[in-house]
């Protein structure tokens, strides 16, 4: 057998091998750093879808209480402005409106606020990014919830008025 023909079944050489390890990665980084920046802005659109979910339970519970939540069962509001998240959920529940209030997305604040007479209230979600997509909201204080944006967590609100 000839010298040429045994050097050619040899395969791939180390410097070849990582010249193409190094292309691969290259190209897995630009793809991968691609898709976070849409996985953030899908779940700040879930935050939204939430919120817009919140408010149609908000509108059963002024349906059957006339006025909106700040204490459990349709009681005389004795407290106003800001509640928590979950206090809210347990109202909903223990009023009877639904066992599926939505939740908390990753580690990112809900806010609720109402006013003094009940007629209006304020909801919020800290989203990860600033998207245009979702500018579309109040800004400031309102019904004790802060709406104003920070540059590390930008706040989505929306309100009954």
């Amino acid at each position: 057998m000839k010298e040429s023909e045994k050097g050619s079944n040899q395969g791939f050489t180390l410097i070849e091998m990582l010249v193409v390890i190094i292309i691969i990665s290259f190209l897995m980084g630009i793809v991968l750093t691609g898709t976070l920046g849409f996985q953030a802005l899908a779940r700040d659109t879930r935050r939204a879808g939430d919120l817009r979910n919140a408010q149609n339970f908000l509108e059963l519970y002024l349906t059957k209480c006339g006025h909106y939540p700040g204490e459990a069962n349709c009681e005389i509001l004795t407290s106003y402005g800001p509640k928590t998240w979950p206090t809210l959920a347990g109202i909903m529940v223990s009023a009877g409106i639904t066992t599926q209030f939505p939740k908390e997305l990753s580690g990112r604040k809900y806010f609720y606020g109402v006013s003094s007479d009940g007629l209006s209230y304020t909801l919020g979600a800290e989203l990860e990014r600033d998207h245009n997509v979702l500018r579309e909201d109040i800004d400031g204080t309102s019904n004790g919830v802060n709406c104003a944006d920070s540059p590390d967590k930008p706040v989505y609100c929306i309100s009954s008025s």
